[in-house]
């Protein structure tokens, strides 16, 4: 780990079995449709390395409230400076275990249309997708050029900070997915944002916000830290989805490798279909 960025552990108990395969959730009392060589659908799409788990049903049965449930201070930060002096130099490591990166690069394999317009947001020198994996256009978009310049998936790239300026300068149904890689916990303006997602969108199209347990603790939104877990960072996701537009599905791949708290990153999906 980077000297600055933790890795905070989620409570343990029923949280650690949503990281195990299905055989161990069932062993577990926890109920699971699928079998070993089965895949789960996630907003219409087959990902065969998602699990049902506690996690893949954050958002089973939430009754939403008629407005958005979170103020200003829920999305401020400890640390509020600028993100370019906080991003300017370039970091080219990794945020999340191994394990969980190749569930990540797995699903974006199960997801991503072959030879679609992808935009991927807050990138940096990698967005994650399969080394094989080549789109039409790929627009890497993220704070530091350095990192942009060094993205093997991209076709072209723009430096942006989408916390002060959020609206995207794409035009309507522009792109068939938009990813975002472990950075929505950093996000202090995501209802306008993901209102912005949704409208570069084609329609059908298909948006990714992936996320783990580690962060820089000062950065992320007070929110993310209150609780610190994948099924409460899963809902308010969901929440960003269903308060920003009109969107069609929302759901969560939990693609988290197996293994046991503390011994794997966690990987969560929410993704959502226009």
């Amino acid at each position: 780990l980077e000297p600055e960025m933790m890795a905070i552990p989620p409570f343990i108990g029923l949280l650690a079995c949503a990281h195990a395969s299905p055989r161990v959730l069932a062993r577990a009392g926890v109920a699971s449709r699928v079998c070993a060589s089965a895949s789960i659908s996630v907003c219409g799409v087959d990902v065969p390395n998602a699990k049902i788990s506690p996690i893949s049903r954050a958002l089973d049965g939430i009754e939403w409230p008629a407005a958005f449930p979170y103020d200003e201070r829920d999305l401020s930060r400890e640390d509020a400076s600028r993100d370019e002096l906080f991003y300017i130099v370039p970091r080219f490591v990794q945020h999340a275990g191994d394990e969980a990166r190749a569930e990540l690069r797995a699903f974006y394999g199960s997801v991503l249309p072959p030879g679609g317009r992808v935009l991927d947001l807050c990138s940096s020198w990698t967005s994650h997708y399969p080394a094989e994996y080549r789109a039409s256009r790929c627009v890497a978009l993220g704070l530091n050029p350095l990192e942009l310049l060094a993205n093997p998936s991209k076709t072209e790239f723009r430096v942006q900070n989408l916390n002060l300026e959020p609206r995207l300068p794409y035009a309507d149904g522009a792109f068939d997915a938009v990813t975002l890689s472990l950075s929505v916990d950093y996000m202090t303006r995501p209802l306008e944002l993901f209102a912005e997602v949704h409208r570069v969108l084609a329609p059908g199209g298909i948006a990714c916000m992936a996320f783990t347990n580690r962060c820089f603790p000062t950065k992320v939104v007070r929110r993310w830290t209150r609780p610190f877990t994948d099924v409460a960072h899963a809902q308010l996701v969901g929440a960003y989805y269903r308060y920003s537009a009109a969107w069609a599905e929302i759901g969560v791949a939990d693609i988290s490798p197996d293994g046991w708290v503390g011994q794997r990153d966690p990987m969560v999906v929410v993704c959502a279909r226009k």
